[in-house]
């Protein structure tokens, strides 16, 4: 990520000129393979979200929606993402699932909607590879299929449509960097993660190993191949944590690749073990920016880096797979370089709203009407 792409760390301020951007790219082109895509910055700038509904077509199809997880907050803003964003086209009846954090359930779940007869497919696949043989089997039975938020393997044009998501190694290159200036290039860091295998955390790992290899006087304690896992549950990273803070009595820095709700676990586990608060490279999450806010005086040392918790990459999956059943192309990027979002050390406080929920990520541009009407199953 350069120096342009950090600047934007404010996308919600951005919003109206992106927008405007977006309508007048897309306002004279009825069909999506005719738009000219906008940039991904301007996508960035204004969280996936787009005026534009010509990828809805006019046939009457249904979209198939599962999350490996679904259980957390996070999944709550993808689910509201995706389901709104499907929601502009009259035409799409939705079916939606949830793996609660069990493979089996999760083949089943997707095996059991191709049978249903969907015509398109949105699916975050928590469990990597091991979802790809039922991704296969609904392309091949003529579903749209659209993996986004973890990778599959897999070769898009084959075995799906396209894999949408951020550049997940690259992500573990910013939190990095961040916490190398939060540290002063000298410190003993640990890796937090998800469970234990997951492609999302191996990738991330892969990245911040890329910064901290070329930091000597920075260590990473938890390895440069496994990591801690957490689950990316908050119950589970307190635990995790407490463990942590056990073992070494020096930790310097945190990085964490949860959504910033689970990682609030991390700040009860330090409040128990009565240790001061440490920076944190997280993504983002609305009631981590308020606590760090009420907890920074007492705490010199608690710097936050975030970025987005990138939930509306779930729109743009959406919107290709309703195209591609529709029998049209999108045409927007399929990966996006996420900048900073938030960066105590540069400045940048973090975004604490009352109004909204507490495990929502403020980036992803989500109403609290939208959250509480789509981000759920039914």
């Amino acid at each position: 990520m350069d120096e342009a792409q950090a600047s934007r760390a404010k996308p919600w301020m951005m919003l109206g000129a992106a927008a405007s951007v977006l309508t007048a790219a897309l306002a004279f082109s009825a069909p999506v393979k005719a738009a000219a895509p906008a940039s991904p910055d301007q996508i960035i700038a204004a969280a996936g979200k787009t005026p534009d509904t010509s990828f809805c077509g006019t046939k009457p199809i249904t979209l198939g929606i599962d999350d490996g997880v679904g259980t957390n907050g996070w999944s709550h803003s993808s689910m509201a993402a995706v389901r709104s964003e499907a929601a502009k086209c009259s035409n799409v009846k939705q079916v939606v699932q949830i793996g609660e954090g069990d493979l089996q359930k999760t083949i089943s779940d997707v095996n059991g909607m191709v049978a249903q007869g969907i015509d398109a497919l949105v699916l975050i696949p928590d469990f990597g590879k091991a979802e790809l043989p039922a991704i296969r089997s609904a392309t091949r039975a003529g579903v749209k299929v659209v993996p986004w938020g973890a990778d599959p393997g897999g070769k898009p044009g084959r075995d799906y449509i396209a894999y949408v998501d951020w550049d997940v190694r690259a992500t573990g290159v910013v939190l990095a960097q961040w916490m190398v200036k939060a540290l002063h290039g000298e410190g003993n860091v640990v890796f937090l993660g998800g469970p234990a295998g997951n492609p999302v955390s191996a990738a991330t790992l892969a990245g911040v190993q890329d910064v901290l290899s070329g930091q000597p006087k920075m260590h990473l304690l938890t390895g440069d191949k496994n990591w801690a896992v957490t689950d990316w549950d908050s119950a589970v990273t307190q635990k995790t944590m407490t463990a942590l803070l056990s073992k070494y009595p020096s930790i310097n820095g945190i990085i964490d690749d949860s959504g910033g709700f689970d990682a609030l676990g991390v700040l009860r586990a330090y409040q128990s073990a009565d240790r001061p608060l440490v920076p944190l490279a997280v993504l983002a999450n609305n009631q981590l920016a308020c606590d760090y806010i009420s907890l920074k005086p007492k705490n010199p040392g608690f710097e936050l880096g975030t970025i987005s918790a990138r939930n509306w990459v779930g729109r743009i999956a959406v919107r290709k797979a309703i195209a591609a059943a529709e029998g049209s192309t999108d045409n927007e990027p399929d990966i996006y370089r996420v900048p900073l979002y938030e960066d105590t050390l540069g400045g940048t406080a973090p975004h604490c709203d009352p109004a909204q929920q507490p495990d929502v990520d403020l980036s992803v541009q989500l109403t609290p009407q939208e959250l509480a009407t789509y981000g759920k199953t039914e």
